[in-house]
Protein backbone atom coordinates (compact mmCIF):
# COMPACT_ATOMS: atom_id res chain seq x y z
CA UNK A 1 0.00 0.00 0.00
CA UNK A 2 2.80 2.33 0.78
CA UNK A 3 4.37 1.62 -2.26
CA UNK A 4 1.38 2.47 -4.54
CA UNK A 5 1.01 5.76 -2.72
CA UNK A 6 4.75 6.48 -3.45
CA UNK A 7 4.06 5.63 -7.27
CA UNK A 8 1.26 7.90 -6.71
CA UNK A 9 3.17 11.00 -5.54
CA UNK A 10 5.61 10.26 -8.09
CA UNK A 11 3.70 10.27 -11.03
CA UNK A 12 1.54 13.41 -9.48
CA UNK A 13 5.31 15.45 -9.66
CA UNK A 14 6.32 14.34 -12.47
CA UNK A 15 2.96 15.00 -13.85
CA UNK A 16 3.37 18.86 -12.33
CA UNK A 17 6.49 19.48 -13.01
CA UNK A 18 8.29 16.90 -15.34
CA UNK A 19 5.90 17.15 -18.52
CA UNK A 20 5.92 21.20 -18.37
CA UNK A 21 6.56 22.21 -22.02
CA UNK A 22 9.42 23.88 -23.49
CA UNK A 23 9.16 27.60 -24.44
CA UNK A 24 12.29 29.90 -25.31
CA UNK A 25 12.11 33.67 -25.64
CA UNK A 26 13.01 35.02 -29.41
CA UNK A 27 14.28 38.58 -29.98
CA UNK A 28 11.16 40.62 -30.82
CA UNK A 29 8.21 37.97 -30.76
CA UNK A 30 8.83 36.74 -27.13
CA UNK A 31 7.84 33.66 -25.90
CA UNK A 32 7.54 30.48 -28.20
CA UNK A 33 6.46 26.97 -27.19
CA UNK A 34 8.83 24.58 -28.47
CA UNK A 35 6.23 21.29 -28.25
CA UNK A 36 4.92 21.21 -31.90
CA UNK A 37 8.51 22.14 -33.51
CA UNK A 38 10.88 19.73 -34.52
CA UNK A 39 14.23 20.48 -32.40
CA UNK A 40 18.12 18.80 -32.56
CA UNK A 41 21.14 19.69 -31.00
CA UNK A 42 23.72 20.71 -33.63
CA UNK A 43 27.57 20.16 -32.55
CA UNK A 44 28.24 24.29 -33.98
CA UNK A 45 30.29 26.26 -31.74
CA UNK A 46 27.55 29.44 -31.74
CA UNK A 47 24.25 27.69 -33.36
CA UNK A 48 23.49 25.62 -30.26
CA UNK A 49 20.07 24.47 -31.31
CA UNK A 50 17.87 24.42 -34.01
CA UNK A 51 13.62 23.80 -34.31
CA UNK A 52 11.64 23.47 -37.13
CA UNK A 53 7.95 23.89 -37.87
CA UNK A 54 6.96 22.39 -41.11
CA UNK A 55 3.72 23.21 -41.30
CA UNK A 56 4.29 26.76 -40.65
CA UNK A 57 7.60 26.90 -42.39
CA UNK A 58 9.16 28.62 -38.95
CA UNK A 59 12.71 28.15 -37.86
CA UNK A 60 14.35 29.29 -34.95
CA UNK A 61 17.94 28.81 -33.69
CA UNK A 62 19.80 29.27 -30.76
CA UNK A 63 23.13 31.10 -31.09
CA UNK A 64 24.85 31.12 -28.23
CA UNK A 65 22.14 32.10 -25.61
CA UNK A 66 19.89 33.93 -28.02
CA UNK A 67 17.14 32.95 -30.05
CA UNK A 68 16.28 33.87 -33.82
CA UNK A 69 13.54 33.00 -35.55
CA UNK A 70 13.22 32.65 -39.27
CA UNK A 71 9.87 32.16 -41.70
CA UNK A 72 8.99 30.84 -45.07
CA UNK A 73 12.00 28.54 -44.71
CA UNK A 74 11.12 25.40 -46.65
CA UNK A 75 12.35 21.94 -45.79
CA UNK A 76 14.77 21.86 -48.17
CA UNK A 77 16.56 24.48 -46.49
CA UNK A 78 16.35 23.09 -42.65
CA UNK A 79 17.53 19.55 -43.96
CA UNK A 80 20.80 21.45 -45.82
CA UNK A 81 20.90 23.79 -42.49
CA UNK A 82 20.90 20.14 -40.28
CA UNK A 83 23.26 18.41 -42.76
CA UNK A 84 25.55 21.18 -43.70
CA UNK A 85 29.39 20.33 -42.76
CA UNK A 86 29.79 23.62 -40.65
CA UNK A 87 26.50 24.86 -39.57
CA UNK A 88 27.41 28.19 -39.16
CA UNK A 89 28.61 28.75 -42.75
CA UNK A 90 25.60 27.63 -44.10
CA UNK A 91 23.58 29.83 -41.74
CA UNK A 92 25.51 32.95 -42.23
CA UNK A 93 25.46 32.42 -46.28
CA UNK A 94 21.98 31.06 -46.96
CA UNK A 95 19.23 31.46 -44.29
CA UNK A 96 20.95 34.70 -41.74
CA UNK A 97 18.86 38.00 -42.89
CA UNK A 98 17.13 35.71 -46.16
CA UNK A 99 14.29 34.78 -44.22
CA UNK A 100 12.45 38.05 -42.08
CA UNK A 101 9.27 37.06 -40.00
CA UNK A 102 6.46 40.03 -39.88
CA UNK A 103 4.77 38.49 -36.87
Amino acid sequence: MIRVIKIIIFLSLFMAYGAQAESVTINVKGEVDLDSFNCSNTNSVLIKRACYKAEDAYLIVQIKENWFQHCAVDQKKYDALMGAKSFNKYYNEDIKGQFTCYR
